[in-house]
């Protein structure tokens, strides 16, 4: 499967919705070479960035990574000029946050699926996965307090993922009253690589619809299969055992 870790605290940073889209993203990137503080060297076309991250102009791309400098979290380096005196590609100092002790998995098909504020609830989702529910279970106020995001935009983006088929939400009925509905719970979907089968090639076309299959996927054969986070290869790590819940 096609994913990456992320460390806990990087909501602790306090980043907006697309300084968390473009940190994240270049956190996905292979890094060229590594220094000794942990940072890691990216090359990658800010037109790239601005494709992944959905964000329509290059110019902003531009102003986040300068913010993104400001912070520490991420230092351009000077273009290098081409032989034909054209510059180069922009190469980035990214500094990871360490994911020794406590991370999350995220799957690197969201990106250039999801707008930042899209990016920001579903990385959110992903950190606060309990491997004791099998699911995320944060109410909407606790999404809203935790991203800096109005409680009426966090109901309509979660129908929005909803409908794409980036998570499953369910409703849980209280025990003392079963007509009454206490809560959500999410769940997250992930692409694993595998022999497709019937039930798998009718859940292809499904989400082709949504532009993260697409046609090569029954054309060329390619081997796809889709899963959720509910095994324990896709969830919360903390001191390389399974815990609990990611969000305090």
């Amino acid at each position: 499967m096609s994913v990456f870790r992320l460390s806990n605290k990087i909501f602790d940073l306090k980043l907006s919705a697309q300084e968390m889209t473009l940190y994240a993203y270049l956190c996905s990137l292979p890094s060229e070479t590594s220094t000794i503080d942990g940072a890691s060297a990216i090359k990658v076309k800010q037109s790239t960035i601005a494709q992944k991250c959905g964000i329509k102009a290059i110019q902003t791309v531009s102003k986040i990574i300068t913010r993104l400098a400001e912070k520490k979290l991420v230092k351009p380096l000077k273009r290098e000029i081409k032989t034909n005196r054209q510059k180069g590609t922009y190469t980035y100092i990214v500094k990871k946050l360490p994911t020794n002790d406590s991370f999350f998995f995220v799957d690197k098909h969201v990106f250039g699926c999801l707008v930042p504020y899209q990016m920001m609830i579903y990385l959110f989702l992903c950190k606060s996965y309990s491997t004791q529910l099998r699911n995320s279970w944060n109410s909407y106020n606790d999404i809203s307090a935790h991203t800096c995001i109005k409680r009426e935009t966090v109901i309509r983006i979660i129908s929005e993922l909803e409908a794409m088929k980036f998570i499953v939400k369910s409703r849980r009925k209280s025990r003392s009253n079963r007509r009454v509905y206490v809560d959500n719970h999410y769940q997250i979907i992930f692409f694993v690589k595998g022999k497709i089968n019937k039930y798998c090639k009718k859940i292809a076309r499904l989400h082709s619809k949504y532009n993260r299959t697409g046609i090569k996927l029954l054309k060329n054969s390619t081997k796809y299969k889709l899963n959720d986070n509910t095994f324990l290869l896709i969830c919360q790590e903390k001191l390389k055992n399974f815990s609990g819940r990611g969000s305090p």
